[in-house]
């Protein structure tokens, strides 16, 4: 097939042999096309190449072999994908999602366990700020409003880069269903609701017993509390609750029959808060996940998507049609790859997609794109934009589809 060339788009890729499921062949960088060698002219009589000029020649021939060395073992590799990651031995991770009364997620606390006695249950605030796939920035919270625990799930892998295997929805009044009866809660901070006429102590800081409806209260009202002292509030409640579903798991398998294998690990789960860090000002407080923990380099570690950093893609969407980023998103995420941006491209009509790597180091990542997707034209920007590592322009080949 013939070569498409574009301007200031660096290197040109064939598209993939879909009768073998190659991945794109890297040919020469535009602007670099090869001409057929002239016939060498035969040698002048008594004249002699100087030992320098010699060397040179064969540097260059040297080079030149290595390069096309380092060619053909990109494209031998190119498309040799990483299998879609797997369940590793026992280890095992569940997302808990506690709707509140306005409709967006109240409380999130994500289980994760090694498969052996480490067993952890992090509480994560709902003003947490990250990237909601498909829909751009915003917070964890919102996503019941756009989705459902599906989009918050899948928010949650792309950020932290770690498997979720399943998500667990509870609404209104699950809360107390599931603790049945009352439970003692070591309150850190006093619980104070604004009224009408001012400020009123509702629970005071320290052990005490609350009914199931009070103690739901706790969990999924911010009263008074900053969204920081709300979260570690949270956090003693989750600990009241862990230890009810372990004890008595009969009412928490009735919300979700997946507590039925949770309930005894729960009830030896060291409940922590999410490491956060405030990003926002003024009457917003926004909050990040903190980079400067350990928890996903070492302590949940073992439920890494892959080894070492994940490319960074965003998607861009050239075409009129609504919503095509989200399920491209998806696939990305779930094979390792880290959405940093979703929103349409200045250009609205394109036909086919482009896959573009920004740089060279970022090709493989480009054709592993490429592969996934099933479709698409490869060029590598020679230049990257140290922001992301792949861009996909979506044209009407895949939003048409």
């Amino acid at each position: 097939m013939r070569l498409r060339r574009k301007r200031d788009s660096g290197v040109a890729l064939r598209a993939p042999d879909t009768a073998t499921g190659r991945s794109a062949e890297p040919v020469v960088p535009v602007g670099d096309a090869v001409r057929p060698a002239p016939p060498a002219p035969p040698p002048p009589r008594r004249s002699r190449v100087p030992l320098a000029v010699a060397g040179v020649i064969a540097l260059l021939i040297v080079a030149g072999a290595v390069a096309i060395a380092l060619l053909r073992t990109q494209d031998g590799e190119a498309g040799e994908l990483a299998p879609p990651v797997a369940v590793v031995g026992d280890t095992r991770s569940v997302l808990v999602v506690v709707e509140g009364d306005d409709g967006r997620a109240g409380s999130i606390a994500l289980f994760t366990s090694d498969g052996g006695d480490d067993h952890r249950l992090l509480v994560a605030p709902r003003d947490l700020t990250m990237q909601l796939p498909g829909y751009g920035e915003g917070n964890i919270g919102d996503s019941l409003l756009i989705e459902d625990a599906a989009l918050l799930r899948l928010a949650l892998i792309n950020e932290l880069g770690i498997r979720i295997d399943e998500a667990i929805k509870l609404g209104p009044g699950d809360i107390a269903g599931v603790l049945g009866e009352a439970v003692r809660i070591d309150l850190p901070n006093a619980f104070i609701v604004n009224e009408r006429d001012g400020a009123v102590v509702s629970a005071s800081a320290g052990s005490d017993v609350f009914v199931p409806q009070t103690a739901e209260t706790l969990l999924l009202t911010q009263g008074a509390d900053s969204p920081l002292d709300w979260l570690v509030r949270q956090r003693a409640v989750w600990e009241a609750i862990a230890e009810r579903i372990a004890a008595s798991p009969a009412a928490a398998i009735a919300a979700s029959p997946t507590f039925e294998s949770l309930a005894e690990p729960l009830g030896e789960a060291t409940v922590s808060v999410l490491p956060v860090e405030r990003v926002g000002v003024g009457i917003s407080e926004l909050y990040v996940v903190s980079r400067d923990s350990d928890l996903l380099t070492e302590r949940i570690a073992f439920l890494a998507l892959v080894p070492g950093s994940r490319p960074r893609v965003e998607i861009l969407n050239a075409t009129t049609f609504p919503a095509v980023s989200r399920p491209l998103a998806e696939q990305l995420i779930e094979r390792g790859f880290r959405i940093i941006k979703t929103d349409n491209a200045e250009e609205r009509f394109r036909t086919d997609t482009l896959v573009i790597a920004q740089g060279i180091a970022s090709q493989q990542a480009a054709l592993d794109v490429q592969a996934i997707l099933g479709s698409g034209e490869v060029v590598v920007q020679a230049s990257g934009s140290g922001v992301v590592d792949v861009s996909i322009i979506v044209g009407r080949d895949i939003a048409d589809r």
